[in-house]
């Protein structure tokens, strides 16, 4: 899986540089076994590293060019797979967000296995999605994603303006219904899954868990925003989510308007 050459490993001028970077916690004491990181070059190359005992904060730009070690392209990049729109503007890609493999699954050896069919699945669905055009869907263009500036979950704190929770949770709802009459549940739905636009409507993100009602999952649902563990798709995870960000709104509308008295 990993290739060694020394010679070809990236330039890494900083932490900035990395894709990713996480502590990996004992659950008992806390402590920190090993922190992972991960970067991914403008070849689409991509590389993992790891290192023992050591907090993210500690490792030094040496400790991440010693450790970072290529990945094979078919350990995490599925083949193309007939159907799927091509992105034809190699040039402008900065205008677009890449959804790309999660790399720091490289930890574990039976999640690396499915990262190529969890990445080949979402573009899947996002080409059954992309001739609906539901605003509150999102513009799709394959796994290339229109990029947006404000998640949900930090709206409150990135940007002063008054905020309309019913309208807010009205263009969610509209996005779900949308995708519950083609037959889908987006099952992972949570604030860190909903972006906002310019006139500060919802976009719905995140199609990984997103699949045809009783449909097995890879990976569905995040902890807090669902009421157990589930392995299937179904319309009632939708449900339950929608009640618990209506609840969630109201309560940080609330925060932020004490704060501001």
């Amino acid at each position: 899986m990993l290739q060694d050459s020394p010679s070809d490993r990236p330039q890494i001028a900083s932490k900035q540089d990395l894709t990713d970077l996480c502590e990996v916690e004992d659950i008992d004491t806390g402590s920190v076994l090993r922190t992972t990181f991960s970067f991914v070059d403008t070849y689409n190359s991509a590389w993992f590293g790891q290192v023992s005992g050591v907090r993210k904060y500690d490792l030094t730009v040496e400790d991440l060019r010693e450790n970072l070690r290529r990945i094979s392209d078919e350990v995490i990049y599925p083949e193309m797979t007939a159907g799927l729109t091509i992105v034809a503007d190699d040039n402008d890609m900065k205008r677009y967000y890449i959804k790309r493999p999660k790399l720091l699954c490289l930890d574990d050896l039976e999640e690396t296995k499915l990262l190529p069919r969890m990445l080949v699945e979402e573009a899947q669905v996002l080409e059954i999605l992309k001739p609906y055009g539901h605003r509150n869907l999102g513009r799709i263009a394959g796994i290339a994603l229109q990029k947006y500036d404000i998640i949900l979950q930090y709206r409150f704190d990135d940007d002063p303006r008054a905020f309309d929770v019913t309208a807010c949770m009205s263009g969610i709802r509209a996005g779900i219904e949308q995708l519950h009459s083609l037959g889908l549940a987006h099952n992972d739905l949570n604030p860190l899954n909903i972006a906002m636009d310019q006139d500060d409507q919802p976009i719905i993100l995140d199609f990984g868990s997103c699949r045809k009602f009783g449909e097995a999952l890879l990976s569905g649902g995040t902890p807090g925003w669902i009421d157990e563990d589930y392995s299937t798709s179904a319309r009632h995870h939708d449900e339950s989510a929608l009640r618990k960000l209506d609840r969630w709104l109201s309560k940080s509308q609330s925060e932020r308007m004490s704060e501001v008295k």
